[in-house]
């Protein structure tokens, strides 16, 4: 601060302190305290943490209809700030290195996880995904400080693509479906553990096969949500919220 701002201030208080002196003589001795300022509520701030989905491949409008932006959009108080890094193709270990320490710059207070198919697809063995799930939720949920949602996985024999596929040398379904099950009771273990939710996409997934909605949900590459599966997702994370 400059020398004569320095003494602009000081002059200011002064007459501040003097008016208040006088004003307290004039009271026959009896004050009036302001109440205090109530404490500025800390920020909020929810990062989704994820793959390809949760970048928004598959929707038409990646960067509006993303379900994290989605959520963000509509179960989110609008006071928080909201930041995706999310990177296509990431599985739990790759997400460790590159996502996590940014996560946490960020100082999150909601986190969402989605990272299972790429784990899956690489042939990653259930107890390994278990520990490396462990470590990046309990870290990212910052001794409690922030509130992690975690969704399983999906019923990937139903994707189109698998489908197709299948012909093509891949596990068969009950293989697949057998894998699927052996991640999901890892995620259920973790997120009881660590005290983060579990979000059962793999619940809405079944259930949406069951009523025939399940292609309407998928997008033209037959893996990833389409816009309708994005909206989806976030409708099924924000029943937790």
């Amino acid at each position: 601060m400059r020398r004569g701002a320095a003494t602009a201030v000081v002059s200011i208080v002064s007459v501040v302190s003097l008016a208040a002196t006088l004003a307290t003589g004039c009271s026959g001795g009896s004050s009036v305290v302001a109440p205090d300022a109530a404490p500025a509520a800390p920020p909020q701030t929810y990062v989704a943490v994820g793959a390809s989905e949760s970048v928004g491949v598959g929707a038409e409008r990646p960067l509006v209809e993303a379900w994290p932006r989605v959520l963000y959009r509509t179960a989110v108080d609008r006071n928080t700030v909201f930041l995706s890094v999310g990177v296509e193709g990431s599985t739990v270990a790759e997400a460790l290195d590159d996502q996590v320490p940014l996560a946490l710059e960020l100082r999150p207070t909601l986190v969402t996880v989605w990272l299972n198919v790429n784990d899956l697809v690489a042939g990653v063995p259930a107890a390994t995904y278990e520990q490396q799930l462990t470590a990046l939720v309990r870290a990212l949920r910052q001794d409690g400080r922030a509130r992690v949602l975690v969704a399983n996985a999906p019923p990937v024999d139903e994707l189109p693509i698998y489908q197709a596929l299948t012909r093509s040398g891949l596990p068969p379904a009950d293989e697949v479906r057998a894998r699927v099950v052996a991640y999901n009771e890892a995620i259920e273990q973790v997120t009881d553990a660590q005290g983060a939710d579990l979000i059962d996409l793999h619940a809405a997934g079944i259930q949406a096969a069951e009523d025939g909605t399940f292609a309407s949900l998928v997008s033209d590459d037959g893996f990833h949500p389409s816009t309708e599966g994005h909206a989806r997702i976030a409708e099924v994370f924000a029943a937790a919220l």
